[in-house]
């Protein structure tokens, strides 16, 4: 199975494990191929919503794989067992989302020796919270799928690793330094609200707090490509 670019990176980084829970699974994709490449000896894919859940678990019997893949229905992690699963995986949902399934099953998070995370939006909030409650970043990723980037984030919970000092200094784009496809992301980010503080130059007063919003975002991006300039290796 031919996976997208941001689910087969997600993919290519598991590697032999137990048991990997795919929260939110689209249409049991990832746990399908990483079952049938070894990658993991028993998935569970799992969604709020009885038909999608349905829709998967028709793809398992066309691959023959009911033996390995479990479908469940259930909100967030709450479909899980402590320490049921080596890795968890919730890919494609708003960083809020993630952040507030994490926080109602955060036994269950701590208890995963891998969290794979991919929002859609709002990762800044996200790493900010994953940093406050003691979760190690340990890797991250641009991915481009056709004109879109997506991140991903590698993480697991370590405790006593929470330092108050960074909160504030917080910028997703060290996480991703390593990642091919930084350096056009961040670009692509710095003519995205440029263009939209010229769309805005006749503002009206609500207009002016939309444009000191972008402007710092504007800022946010060019600071972060002159720190990749100055301290990534070529």
């Amino acid at each position: 199975m031919d996976l997208t670019p941001r689910l087969a990176a997600i993919g290519e980084s598991i590697d032999e494990c137990d048991v990997v829970a795919d929260i939110g699974s689209d249409h049991a994709y990832l746990p399908i191929y990483l079952i049938n490449n070894n990658k993991a000896k028993k998935a569970i894919a799992t969604d709020i919503n009885k038909g999608p859940a349905e829709i998967s678990m028709k793809r398992v019997k066309k691959y023959g794989m009911e033996q390995y893949i479990e479908i469940r229905t259930g909100d967030g992690l709450s479909a899980l067992k402590d320490k049921e699963a080596d890795i968890i995986v919730i890919a494609g949902m708003g960083g809020i989302l993630i952040q507030n399934i994490l926080s109602e099953g955060i036994d269950i998070a701590r208890s995963a020796a891998e969290l794979i995370l991919q929002p859609m939006r709002d990762s800044r909030l996200l790493i900010k919270w994953l940093i406050q409650n003691s979760f190690e970043i340990f890797d991250g990723e641009i991915v481009k799928e056709n004109d879109k980037f997506y991140e991903i984030i590698w993480t697991r919970y370590k405790q006593n690793c929470y330092d108050e000092k960074s909160i504030d200094m917080i910028n997703e784009i060290f996480y991703y330094k390593n990642s091919p496809a930084v350096l056009e992301y961040i670009d692509k980010k710095i003519s995205e609200y440029s263009g939209i503080i010229k769309h805005l130059e006749n503002y009206t007063p609500k207009n002016k707090e939309r444009i000191g919003e972008c402007n710092k975002e504007l800022m946010h991006y060019k600071e972060a490509k002159t720190w990749l300039s100055l301290n990534v290796e070529q």
